[in-house]
C-alpha cells in the first residue's frame, strides 16, 4: 500500500514539474535548464574540440554530454541537415569560435533568430566541430538577429587557416582588412549544383609547379600555402554578376560579404546570407585593351580556341565524327564573334591556334571558315592572313592533320613572312593492351623574315603544338590505378598493404603533373630533336599542357642531370615513333628559353585548381635577345566561364576561350 502511494506521489511531482517547465517555456524564458557549457568552451582554441581529443587513439566523439544555449543563425536542409547556432554571451576564450553546427533532421519549430537549448555530444565530423543532439532541441523563444563578426587575422595565427578556425560555425563578415582576393571567378559546381567563387588571402593562388619542381619540398610548401589561404565563397541561389557592368575577375578584392563559415571536404566555406553585389568587389586588375603595336616588330601569338567546331554550319566531318563545340547556330555565331574579335585585336603577324576542328582545309573546313571571318574584318590587304596547309602526303588519309577530332593551325601575314615550307612533325603514340594514347602532330612552317635593315633575310621556323592533356590516362597512369586498386583490396586484410597504398597514392598526388607527364616529356624530346636538324632561328609555341617547372618544359629548356641530380625526368613506356619503340634518354635539356619565366605571378594563362601557365612561346638562344615585348592578355582565365553562356556579351572579347592568348614581339 505504501509502495503504491509513493509511486503515485512521485508521478504527481513529475507531472507538476513538467507543467511548471512548460509554463516557463510558454513565457519565452530564455534560461536553458541544465546548461553546463558555452559553445566557445566546446569549440576550444584549437582545431579540434578539447572534449574530443584523447592521446593514443583517434576519437571523433566526446564521452560526455553537454547542454548549451544559443541563437539559431542558419538552417541547413537536405544532406547532413541541421542548423547553426551562436552564443551571444561574451567568452573567456578569446581565440575560440562562438558558433557551432547542430546536426539533426528534426527541426520542427526551429527558425532563424530563435533561442534554443541543445543537449548532446560533441563530434569532429571530417574536421568540423559539431553538436549531435541526444534529446529534443528546446526552443526558448525569439531572439535578436546575431550581428556578423568581422574576420580579423590575429597576431598569434600561424596562417590564415588558423584565423578561419577561430570563426568556424559563426556568422561573419569579410572586411577590407581581411584582404580576400578572387583566385577563381564565379563558376557552377555541377556535383553539388551550386555557384562558388574561390578566394585567397592577400594574393591569388599560383600552381605549385610554376616555380618549383614537381614533388619538391618547395612545391609541397607552395601547395600547403595555397590551401591555407583558400576560402570558398558559396553563393545562395543563382548569381547576377555576369552582365556587362557587373562582373568578377581574378584578383578582385572582396569585402562586405556576410554569411556562415563552415568546414567540409577539407575546405572552409563561407555560405552567403544573400546575393553578392557589385559593390562588394573591387577590380584591382581590371579588363584592359591592347595598346597600338609597333609595326616594324614581328608579333607572334599563341591562342587555344576552346573547341572551335563548325559542324552545325555544315562543316566537313572530322575523323572521329565528334562535335565538341557549338551545338546550335546561335552558339556558333557567338563563339565566332568572340574569337574573330580576339584574333583581329591581337594583330599578330603569325598566330598559332589550338583546339580547332580537324576537318581538313577545304571550303567547308573550320580553319577555312575562321580564316574567311577574320579576313573579312581586316580592311588593310597587307594585314590579312593566309593559312598554313601541309602537303597532302603529310596528312592523315590525305586530308587531316592527325587522326583526332581537334588539331592545330596557323595564320600568317605574307606581307611580313615569306613562306618557304610547312613540315608536319609526328609525335609519339602509345600502344598497349591497356589502350592507346596520342599526341597531335606539330605543324611546323619555315619562313624567310625580312629584317629590313639587315643585308639578308633570316630563316625562322615556328612549330605549333598541342601536347597530350593532363586529364585522360596513359599507360603508366592505368598501371598505377590497377596497382592502387589491388593494394586497396589487400589493405582490408593487412596494414602493410594499407601503408603501401597510402604512400603510392600520396606520391602521385604530390607530383601534381596530372596524367601522361612522361608521355609529354617524350614528345618534347622528339620535337626538339626534329627541330635541331633545321637551320635558322626556331620557336616552339602552343598549349603544352605543362606548368613551367614540369618535366616537358625542363626537357625543352634548361634541365641538366648534373645540376638537378636529385630530380630525374621519367619517360614513357609502350611509345612508338612510326614502328620504332622509343624511350626518353636525356642528360640535358634542349636549351630553349621561356621569355615569361620570371613573371610567374602574372604570366598565367589557365585556371583550374590554381592559376598557372600551360601556353608557351619558347625561343632559341640566338633569338632571345630579339624579344622586345612579351604579353599575356588576361581576357579569359581571369573571367567567369559563365560569361560564355551570357547573350549580353555577344560583341565582347571577355571569355572567348578558357585559355588566355599570349604573344611576343621580335625586333
Amino acid at each position: 500500500m505504501l509502495g503504491r502511494l509513493f509511486t503515485f506521489m512521485v508521478g504527481i511531482i513529475l507531472l507538476l514539474n513538467g507543467v511548471y517547465a512548460n509554463e516557463l517555456l510558454n513565457k519565452n524564458n530564455i534560461s536553458c535548464i541544465g546548461e553546463n557549457q558555452s559553445i566557445s568552451q566546446l569549440q576550444g582554441e584549437g582545431h579540434r574540440s578539447p572534449y574530443v581529443i584523447k592521446k593514443g587513439s583517434k576519437r571523433y566523439r566526446s564521452d560526455l554530454f553537454f547542454t548549451v544555449k544559443g541563437v539559431v543563425t542558419k538552417l541547413k536542409l537536405g544532406r547532413n541537415a541541421g542548423f547553426f547556432m551562436q552564443q551571444i554571451d561574451k567568452s573567456t576564450l578569446s581565440l575560440a569560435s562562438k558558433g557551432i553546427f547542430v546536426r539533426t533532421t528534426d527541426m520542427t519549430n526551429i527558425k532563424v533568430d530563435t533561442n534554443v537549448c541543445v543537449t548532446g555530444v560533441v563530434e569532429e565530423y571530417y574536421g568540423m566541430t559539431q553538436l549531435h543532439p541526444t534529446a529534443e532541441v528546446i526552443v526558448l523563444g525569439d531572439a535578436k538577429a546575431v550581428a556578423p563578426t568581422n574576420i580579423v587575422v590575429a597576431t598569434v595565427d600561424a596562417n590564415f587557416r588558423e584565423t578561419l578556425e577561430r570563426y568556424e560555425g559563426m556568422r561573419v563578415r569579410l572586411v577590407n582588412m581581411t584582404d580576400m582576393r578572387v583566385t577563381k571567378p564565379l563558376y557552377y559546381d555541377r556535383r553539388w549544383q551550386r555557384y562558388n567563387i574561390i578566394l585567397s588571402h592577400q594574393q591569388i593562388n599560383i600552381h605549385p609547379n610554376t616555380a618549383a619542381f614537381p614533388s619538391s619540398i618547395f612545391a609541397d610548401q607552395h601547395a600547403l600555402n595555397n590551401k591555407q589561404r583558400r576560402l570558398y565563397l558559396q553563393l545562395s541561389g543563382r548569381p547576377t554578376l555576369i552582365t556587362k557592368s557587373d562582373y568578377i575577375r581574378v584578383n578582385d578584392k572582396v569585402a562586405g560579404v556576410v554569411g556562415i563559415l563552415q568546414f567540409s571536404y577539407g575546405e572552409f566555406r563561407l555560405v552567403t546570407d544573400d546575393q553578392v553585389s557589385k559593390i562588394q568587389f573591387t577590380h584591382l586588375s581590371d579588363r584592359e585593351t591592347l595598346p597600338p603595336r609597333t609595326t616594324h616588330h614581328l608579333r607572334i601569338a599563341s591562342f587555344n580556341l576552346l573547341n572551335y567546331f563548325n559542324t552545325v554550319a555544315g562543316g566537313t566531318h572530322n575523323p572521329l565524327r565528334q562535335n565538341r563545340g557549338a551545338t546550335t547556330r546561335l552558339a556558333l555565331h557567338r563563339q565566332e564573334t568572340k574569337l574573330v574579335k580576339t584574333i583581329v585585336t591581337l594583330d599578330a603577324d603569325f598566330i598559332g591556334l589550338m583546339e580547332i576542328e580537324n576537318n581538313g582545309f577545304g571550303k567547308n573546313s573550320a580553319i577555312q571558315r575562321l580564316l574567311s571571318l577574320v579576313n573579312r574584318q581586316i580592311k588593310d590587304p597587307d594585314k590579312q592572313y593566309k593559312m598554313l596547309q601541309p602537303d597532302q602526303s603529310d596528312l592523315y588519309r590525305g586530308r587531316y592533320l592527325g587522326s583526332g577530332a581537334i588539331t592545330v593551325a596557323g595564320f600568317y601575314r605574307p606581307s611580313k613572312l615569306q613562306h618557304v615550307s610547312t613540315r608536319v612533325i609526328d609525335l609519339p603514340i602509345q600502344r598497349s593492351i591497356l589502350g592507346n594514347a596520342y599526341h597531335r602532330p606539330a605543324l611546323t612552317p619555315t619562313f624567310m623574315r625580312d629584317r629590313g635593315y639587315e643585308k639578308e633575310s633570316e630563316q625562322l621556323t615556328i612549330s605549333v603544338n598541342h601536347f597530350k592533356s593532363k586529364g585522360s590516362k596513359c599507360v603508366a597512369d592505368k598501371q598505377r590505378s590497377a596497382m592502387l586498386k589491388k593494394l586497396r583490396i589487400s589493405s582490408r586484410k593487412n596494414n602493410t598493404s594499407l601503408q603501401k597504398w597510402q604512400r603510392t597514392k600520396l606520391k602521385f598526388k604530390q607530383d601534381r603533373q596530372g596524367h601522361c607527364a612522361g608521355f609529354r616529356s617524350l614528345a618534347a624530346s622528339v620535337l626538339a630533336q626534329s627541330l635541331a636538324r633545321l637551320g635558322g632561328d626556331k620557336i616552339i609555341l602552343g598549349d603544352l599542357n605543362s606548368y613551367p617547372k614540369e618535366d616537358p618544359l625542363l626537357v625543352l629548356t634548361d634541365y641538366k642531370q648534373a645540376r638537378y641530380a636529385y630530380y630525374k625526368i621519367k619517360g614513357s613506356t609502350h611509345s612508338y615513333l612510326g614502328q620504332q619503340l622509343i624511350d626518353l634518354k636525356l642528360d640535358n635539356g634542349f636549351g630553349y628559353h621561356d621569355p615569361f619565366i620570371n613573371e610567374n605571378t602574372d604570366s598565367w594563362t589557365y585556371s583550374f585548381q590554381a592559376l598557372g601557365r600551360l601556353d608557351y612561346i619558347l625561343v632559341n638562344t640566338d633569338l632571345l635577345s630579339d624579344v622586345v615585348v612579351k604579353k599575356v592578355w588576361h581576357i579569359n582565365a581571369a573571367e567567369s566561364r559563365l560569361l560564355n553562356k551570357d547573350k549580353g556579351f555577344l560583341n565582347k572579347i571577355a571569355f572567348s576561350s578558357d585559355h588566355d592568348p599570349l604573344f611576343i614581339e621580335l625586333k
